[in-house]
């Protein structure tokens, strides 16, 4: 008789788990036979002591079996994914995807929310009125293969137990386990019924993981075990050592992509998204990838088929907008070169004003007017900090002045 006692004391003396083990811990938790309290120590032990890579494969399978895996039939094109680990101002996945499926990938994406210090994809999609991101697997296969793309959240059709396992994982503070990341990342992506995923590994004072080491090691591990489920996993290492693109927040980043698919991106943001376009084009067997992905910018297919998926998704884009009653300006107290140095704190300021008496605040967010390395003078503006709740500006005024330094 397998009891989760005797299973966390193993795992605090470093012995591995099987199969079996880790389905019963996984299910008695997805099921409530396995409480919170027990399943927290469960996952402090895992984020203290790790796990083998045999036992991250089990736990991602695991993780798969307590929901549906999606089959896609009768497309003529590769099917593909991309991820991100997640950064401030990070929205390569809205631009990204649609020109993948404008060059003829289809791009069904299960995505997150409030994760953490970066916030979630399916927030920032939520901040377009009438967004869907919770429609069922049918018409999540129905739109994949019509528009080309289609974003979700999950559902309890597919992986339940990661998104309650997530979610105990952020009240406890056990997000950055290598293992725990794997399972999560992978079991998502393999459950859509893809052949090739494409991977952002971020790191940096801004992402979960600090160093290019780290990143280059979950990179490793990932593929790895995408092998072991005949899905072709290709990584990339971005530095997120300071916020990407201008903006950071929710309606705002949509706002910022739709600009970027109209061909009026950061140079910055844009250097990523064609990065990662041409490692996915690659994968596809699709060649002058730059070129491609270019002209359907130019062309403003890329655009029309982010249009279509709001569209199938009950999204208005004619009612998105972002509009605040207040903002502060962060300003240098000094001349000299920016350097942001904790870019989490930014995040953490982010967070902190999207929420507005108790519902998020879709118009707050941040604009930055300055990068690493830029010559500023006193009094130049660094970033601005906007919502529709002065109090919370200040709070997060505060949390920002940590994020950089000026030498």
């Amino acid at each position: 008789m397998l009891d989760i006692q005797k299973l966390i004391n193993n795992k605090k003396i470093n012995q591995f788990h099987n199969s079996k083990e880790i389905n019963f811990i996984v299910k008695s938790y997805l099921s409530d036979k396995i409480n919170d309290q027990d399943m927290a120590a469960w996952l402090k032990e895992i984020f203290d002591n790790g796990m083998s890579i045999n036992e991250t494969i089990f736990y991602t399978d695991s993780i798969i079996n307590s929901g549906q895996k999606i089959k896609f039939d009768n497309l003529d094109g590769y099917v593909l994914d991309k991820h991100s680990t997640g950064g401030i101002g990070d929205k390569v996945s809205l631009i990204l995807g649609p020109i993948l499926a404008a060059c003829g990938i289809y791009v069904p994406m299960v995505v997150g929310r409030h994760l953490g210090h970066t916030g979630g994809t399916l927030d920032k999609l939520e901040s377009i009125p009438g967004y869907n991101g919770l429609i069922d697997i049918n018409s999540f296969k129905k739109n994949v293969k019509n528009v080309g793309i289609s974003i979700i959240g999950q559902t309890n059709e597919i992986c339940p137990a990661d998104r309650k396992i997530y979610s105990l994982r952020d009240k406890t503070d056990t997000i950055a386990s290598l293992p725990l990341i794997c399972g999560s990342i992978m079991s998502k992506k393999i459950s859509e019924g893809i052949q090739g995923l494409v991977l952002d590994i971020k790191y940096g004072n801004g992402a979960f993981l600090e160093s290019k080491e780290e990143g280059q090691k979950l990179g490793e591990l990932l593929s790895l075990i995408g092998s072991k489920f005949d899905v072709d996993v290709k990584y990339l290492g971005t530095s997120m050592n300071q916020p990407l693109g201008n903006f950071s927040g929710l309606s705002c980043e949509i706002i910022e992509s739709i600009n970027c698919l109209n061909g009026k991106g950061p140079e910055d943001l844009m250097k990523v998204v064609f990065d990662l376009g041409k490692v996915a084009c690659s994968l596809a067997k699709i060649n002058s990838a730059e070129e491609k992905m270019l002209n359907v910018i130019n062309n403003g297919k890329a655009y029309e088929i982010f249009e279509k998926m709001v569209y199938e998704h009950g999204g208005n884009l004619n009612s998105l907008h972002c509009t605040y009653t207040d903002s502060i300006d962060i300003k240098a107290k000094e001349s000299g070169k920016l350097q942001f140095i904790n870019t989490k704190k930014i995040g953490e300021a982010i967070n902190f004003i999207n929420i507005l008496t108790g519902k998020k605040d879709n118009s707050s967010g941040a604009e930055f007017f300055k990068k690493n390395n830029d010559t500023i003078d006193k009094g130049d503006v660094i970033l601005r900090l906007f919502s529709n709740n002065m109090d919370n500006l200040r709070v997060a005024e505060r949390l920002v002045y940590e994020s950089y330094s000026i030498n």
